[in-house]
């Protein structure tokens, strides 16, 4: 099922001795991707749920891997503060590669 978005956001858990704590994959039709490599805001919106799971308070931290069975693999690292169910805070990084480049001459 799509979501009303037209976007859905998939993960799993990742098998243990696995280099990454979790696998994602987002799939974007109605706005024009299949599906996408990194997508900073699905996985800031999951680690942030993930964080109001947790019990007491601290940084839940998650190494997250998506569009790796698109052929574009890519590291997000995951990040958000917790204490009894708030998440005040959440953080996303990882690195990029440029794709393609364009000029606009007016």
């Amino acid at each position: 099922m799509i979501a009303p978005t037209g976007a859905i956001h998939c993960y799993v858990r990742a098998e243990p001795g696995d280099e990454v704590d979790l696998r994602s994959r987002m799939f974007a039709p109605a706005h024009g991707a299949d599906e996408d490599p990194a997508t900073g805001s699905a996985n800031c919106a999951l680690i942030g749920q993930l964080a109001a799971m947790e019990p007491g308070r601290g940084t839940l931290r998650r190494r997250i891997a998506q569009g790796v069975e698109m052929g574009r693999p890519s590291l997000l690292l995951a990040e958000a503060d917790h204490d009894s169910g708030q998440v005040p805070t959440v953080r996303i990084g990882g690195r990029c590669v440029a794709m393609m480049r364009g000029e606009i001459l007016v």
